[in-house]
């Protein structure tokens, strides 16, 4: 097999109207990554899936006592993790973006009642892809800007919806994953490979 990838303010107010409505309250934005998200409607709709999905999670009446403390806990270290996007060389948005989008994924494929409910995220689904002896598994959100997370063995990665002709191209760093019903394209660096949606069950 291949060894692929992965390489791994106050909120902003027009008079008393925030310009975005996350599932915390701006007026007690703690951190420069929620003062990002208060002012960012993109982000804001990437919150409001997350706590959706988070809840469907901790509803769930069949997890045992120490799974809900263990994704209670998850949850808390992923809250810091988030808050300190204000270090991160790829700018304070863009990270929050994609912790944002890895944790999605990271809750939709551990926990089966957070895709119990039709919301703007879908998966894990499958792919078959020439070359990979394990299917990658892909998360879709569409909540603000389209955005497919990509999981392997090897990683995460969080690529963003681009301008394609037909399909949808979605790309990231040295990685584009352009898909067209349940096929797929992947490529990673100078590396090419068809893929396609696996059945699943």
């Amino acid at each position: 097999m291949r060894s692929l990838f992965f390489g791994g303010v106050a909120c902003l107010m027009s008079g008393s109207v925030w310009a975005a409505d996350p599932s915390f309250d701006c007026a007690k934005a703690g951190s420069s990554a929620e003062v990002a998200i208060c002012g960012s409607e993109d982000l804001a709709a990437l919150d409001r899936e997350m706590a959706r999905l988070y809840q469907l999670a901790v509803r769930d009446g069949t997890l045992s006592a120490d799974r809900l403390a263990e994704l209670k806990a998850f949850q808390r270290g992923w809250i810091k993790g988030r808050d300190d996007c204000w270090k991160a060389d790829q700018g304070l948005e863009a990270c929050v973006a994609t912790e944002y989008g890895a944790r999605i994924a990271e809750i939709r494929t551990g926990y089966a009642a957070s895709r119990g409910k039709k919301g703007p995220s879908d998966g894990p689904y499958p792919y078959v892809c020439d070359g990979l002896d394990l299917p990658l598994s892909v998360v879709f959100v569409n909540a603000g800007t389209a955005r497919a997370v990509l999981s392997s063995r090897e990683g995460t990665q969080v690529l963003t919806a681009g301008p394609t002709g037909s399909g949808v191209r979605y790309e990231g760093r040295d990685v584009v994953f352009h898909t067209k019903g349940r096929d797929a394209h992947l490529k990673v660096g100078k590396i090419s490979m068809s893929c396609r949606q696996d059945d699943i069950g």
